[in-house]
C-alpha cells in the first residue's frame, strides 16, 4: 500500500466513525525500549539516588542513535515512579 491509499484508508474509517492506530511508513519500526537493564545499570525504584549516574551499556547510545536516523522512531518507557521523571529525563539528555 503506498502513502496516499493508506492515507484513503484512515481517512475513510476517520470519516466512518471508527478509530485508528496510525500506520508508520514502510520500513520504519517503533522500538520501545526499557531504561533500567537494557540502555543502563539495573536501578530499583528503592535505590533513586542511584539514577543519575547509571552507567550507559557499551554500544546503547550508537546502536539508539543509528535506529534513530534511520528515521526510526525511539520511545522509551520504564517502571520508574513520577516521582523519578526528573532524574530519568535529566539522564536521558545527558546521555544523548
Amino acid at each position: 500500500m503506498d502513502k496516499e491509499e493508506v492515507e484513503k484508508l484512515l481517512h475513510d474509517k476517520v470519516e466512518q466513525g471508527e478509530t485508528v492506530s496510525p500506520v508508520l511508513p514502510k520500513g520504519i519500526k517503533n522500538y520501545l525500549i526499557d531504561i533500567d537493564g537494557t540502555i543502563c545499570d539495573d536501578i530499583p525504584n528503592e535505590e533513586p539516588e542511584r539514577m543519575a549516574t547509571a552507567a550507559l551499556y557499551p554500544d546503547a547510545l550508537s546502536t539508539l542513535n543509528k535506529w534513530y536516523d534511520e528515521g526510526h522512531i525511539i520511545c522509551f518507557f520504564t517502571s520508574r515512579t513520577e516521582d523519578h521523571r526528573e532524574v530519568t529525563e535529566f539522564w536521558l539528555n545527558k546521555h544523548g
